[in-house]
């Protein structure tokens, strides 16, 4: 097995096992220093590495896997979802890549993998930009394509994996057309409008969207919570899963994708109050209705079975309370995440602990999502430093 050393800024060492010789001394290790492409993501840096781990221990132990030259992509594609996607993706990935595989299949599975080129793979993506989706006919956002893109790669990684390509033609192929739209956030008046239309609501809901809003949780983070996960003398919330509910499946629960997704986020003392009082809103509706006694382990948001809801249901009551309010409608519940952030930015919160509020592995995440936020932080910056040269 290879294993990647990093040795440098923009260095890393393979180093490849040789095993013993026949009086039992080690063999001397077989190494290779390589330069992945600067301008990759952390995430694609690490396949392209694995990628080139791979090859070069297949070159040291003079045993290529035989390239199958007949293996389309549709027939990789089956073998792929079949035995390797299972066991590598979470469930809501899976089942999104299949989404996916329904539109890549009939433009390039005829292909043979080893003549996918570039240049095919280049012109799929931007047929898919017109192409309609399913449920307003409206064509394919940019987001979409660039989730093709994201799958098409995770099966050509699995086929260099397992010796049928040399290389993932896929790689660095797909660009974003156009300018990439901001994601939609609450001003500062809207957040007053809308914590007033909340105060409105049932407890329930008043509770889970100023939770989402204070804290910049995810939908299913905030499903997922326990009694159990709230250290009240801290003020602090445990976020350690997530609900995921898919289509014609029984709703579950897993674990953060990354080790940073699994965070403690800090409440307020009005928030710690409000969810004091919504637990004990919790414990009389158990006793009353099913005469059952509240647990530190049920969830905050408990379905009469003791699942947790599940998060589509707050997405259409959010819906309901902005066009009720006249509040902006291209607001989600996802949007009071990015609100949360924004508003932290702001006020001046450096990209690092915004990044481990919100659970992202790497803080180049949260700079790439919400540079836009940075530019009030920037302006005052510039302002200080002309102050200081008299300019």
């Amino acid at each position: 097995m290879a294993s990647i050393r990093k040795r440098g800024q923009n260095s890393y060492l393979i180093v490849v096992s040789r095993g013993y010789d026949y009086e039992g001394n080690r063999l001397k290790a077989a190494q290779k220093t390589v330069h992945p492409p600067k301008d990759l993501t952390p995430s694609q840096c690490k396949k392209w590495l694995n990628e080139q781990a791979v090859l070069f221990e297949r070159e040291v132990r003079h045993d290529p896997q035989p390239v199958n030259h007949a293996m389309t992509l549709a027939a990789y594609t089956e073998h792929w979802l079949r035995d390797i996607a299972p066991d590598k993706l979470a469930a809501s990935t899976y089942s999104r890549d299949q989404q996916d595989i329904r539109r890549i299949l009939p433009a390039l599975g005829h292909y043979k993998l080893t003549d996918l080129r570039k240049e095919t793979i280049r012109a799929f993506y931007e047929a898919m930009r017109s192409e309609p989706k399913l449920t307003d006919g409206q064509p394919l956002s940019e987001r979409s394509v660039e989730g093709l893109h994201n799958t098409l790669c995770s099966i050509l990684s699995g086929a260099v994996d397992e010796g049928y390509l040399t290389h993932n033609p896929a790689w660095r192929v797909y660009k974003p057309k156009g300018v990439r739209k901001e994601r939609p956030v609450a001003d500062e008046e809207t957040v007053q409008k809308m914590i007033a239309a909340l105060e409105t609501q049932s407890m329930k809901y008043e509770v889970y969207f100023k939770l989402v809003l204070a804290t910049g949780m995810r939908r299913g983070e905030a499903c997922g919570l326990r009694w159990s996960d709230i250290d009240w003398r801290h003020r602090t919330i445990h976020v350690q899963r997530t609900v995921v509910k898919l289509s014609g499946q029984k709703i579950f629960t897993k674990e953060p994708k990354t080790a940073s997704g699994n965070r403690r986020v800090y409440i307020s003392k009005e928030m710690c109050k409000l969810l004091k009082a919504w637990k004990q809103e919790c414990a009389w509706q158990m006793e009353q209705a099913e005469g059952q006694t509240l647990t530190e382990e049920d969830y905050l948001f408990r379905q009469p079975s003791g699942d947790p809801m599940v998060p589509t249901t707050f997405t259409f009551r959010f819906k309901k309370i902005l066009k009720e309010n006249g509040l902006p409608q291209n607001l989600s519940v996802h949007s009071l995440r990015h609100t949360n952030a924004s508003l932290l930015i702001a006020q001046g919160v450096d990209v690092r602990t915004v990044a481990g509020l919100l659970g992202h592995s790497q803080p180049s995440t949260t700079l790439d999502i919400y540079a836009h936020a940075f530019d009030k932080t920037k302006r005052e910056a510039q302002e200080k430093l002309g102050k200081v040269m008299r300019l």
